[in-house]
């Protein structure tokens, strides 16, 4: 009975240990340290596609395929803060989404810009997005999305 109680003991205090060591963080993160990230590396538009596989449990199984709409042009001008998107010929900009790749901690629209990774209407052709970096600086990027003649 007495070893049954120290081992209860014991495993109480290692829970408790366990358990406190994680409430605060150990080494305090100064996210300033990594200076000015508010930049975009690329943007990628793209829809999705239904398909439709058998996948052996008797009825065919329905699903959306992420699909890159291909582009003529797609510069990002990182000193200007600009973004260049032209897509080929006959691509319909009422019903597809972006996608960016950057170094901040978020991004979201602005003045009603569709958000990014959600099928939207990008018809109006002309976009801003603001971009936040780690260290409090912030950059508005404009976006220019057309099709080719």
């Amino acid at each position: 009975m007495m070893k049954y109680i120290k081992v209860c003991v014991f495993s109480f205090f290692l829970l408790h240990f366990s358990l406190v060591s994680c409430l605060k963080p150990r080494v305090e993160l100064d996210e300033g340290t990594y200076g000015d990230k508010a930049f975009i590396t690329t943007a990628v538009l793209f829809n999705y596609i239904e398909v439709t596989n058998e996948l052996g449990y008797g009825e065919p199984v329905t699903g959306y395929k992420y699909n890159a709409i291909p582009t003529s042009s797609n510069i990002v001008n990182p000193e200007n803060a600009t973004i260049t998107i032209i897509a080929v010929k006959g691509t319909d900009l009422s019903k597809m989404a972006i996608r960016f790749t950057h170094y901040g901690t978020k991004i979201e629209p602005l003045e009603g810009a569709p958000v990014a990774g959600v099928v939207s209407d990008f018809s109006k052709g002309y976009f801003k997005y603001q971009v936040y970096s780690a260290d409090g600086t912030t950059r508005e990027w404009k976006v220019l999305i057309s099709v080719a003649q």
